[in-house]
């Protein structure tokens, strides 16, 4: 006989199964993306804008390993939700780069507006059970007392 605690602990390992997938399906995904900036190097070199006053090279070779970085710690699940933020700002800086010039591309702010919802969705939820989050490794195998 199906009790409700029964019913709600499988509840909640499909969800924490679901945000596994989420989580790996979007590092995967920006891990990808990550491979074709860098093959599309001298292409974006030409157009990568300065940030913090640094040349466009360095510029694109810091977001390029914070993004790199991010990505990682979201598949682990390492501060999920610091990577996330971090990650939903950068597409945040993307849409509001798009809407500044006059002919925005569609395509790239429809995908910009998927990966937000993504990040805001990890953001709300955290890593899940199924991550490597640290306070909580910490807690368990820490000393008792």
């Amino acid at each position: 006989m199906k009790t409700a605690k029964n019913i709600s602990t499988k509840q909640h390992i499909r969800s924490d199964v679901a945000i596994l997938f989420l989580r790996l399906f979007i590092g995967g995904v920006m891990l990808l993306h990550i491979v074709g900036k860098m093959q599309a190097y001298d292409n974006i070199l030409l157009t990568y804008h300065r940030i913090l006053g640094l040349d466009a090279a360095t510029s694109f070779a810091v977001i390029t390993i914070l993004e790199g970085l991010f990505a990682a710690m979201i598949i682990l699940g390492v501060a999920t939700r610091f990577a996330s933020a971090m990650m939903l700002i950068v597409v945040a800086m993307s849409i509001a780069e798009a809407l500044l010039n006059e002919m925005p591309d569609v395509a790239t702010a429809k995908l910009n507006f998927v990966y937000m919802g993504i990040y805001i969705t990890l953001l709300i939820s955290g890593g899940g059970r199924y991550a490597f989050n640290v306070p909580n490794l910490l807690r368990k195998n820490g000393p008792k007392g």
